[in-house]
């Protein structure tokens, strides 16, 4: 049965890890099913601070690097008492709290479109455009 943690035992765990969390934004997107799909994902990874990955459920999020506004220089939480609802349940146990879980959030992440073509390839997806 896993714990609740109390707020002095998180502010611990955030100091340790960075504030992870408070570093990046990810939204869910539908799984790719066509080579506009793929693209569209390749396009994604083209950019700069942008990641697509895979959770263990296999549902697939676009995720953007970005430090939240209200990160201190300290790794702190300057608007802690007003923070959003997301952020007040996050850590309530290990699944939640990626620094905590025994296991990586994903099973694949792609931080580059090579990457994700080189992934494409070996799992023989035709995903290229007919020239």
């Amino acid at each position: 049965m896993k714990t609740k943690r109390t707020k002095k035992d998180m502010s611990r765990v955030c100091e340790e890890c960075g504030s992870r969390c408070c570093r990046y934004v990810a939204v869910e997107i539908d799984r790719p099913t066509c080579k506009r799909d793929y693209d569209h994902i390749r396009w994604y990874l083209l950019h700069g601070n942008i990641h697509v990955f895979v959770d263990h459920e296999n549902d697939w999020f676009l995720e953007m690097e970005s430090d939240c506004v209200a990160l201190g220089p300290d790794g702190q939480c300057l608007n802690y008492e007003n923070r959003p609802r997301i952020c007040r349940q996050y850590g309530d146990d290990h699944q939640t709290c990626e620094y905590l879980a025994e296991e990586e959030p994903f099973i694949e992440r792609f931080s580059n479109a090579a990457d994700y073509e080189t992934w494409l390839d070996k799992k023989k997806i035709q995903w290229r455009w007919k020239k």
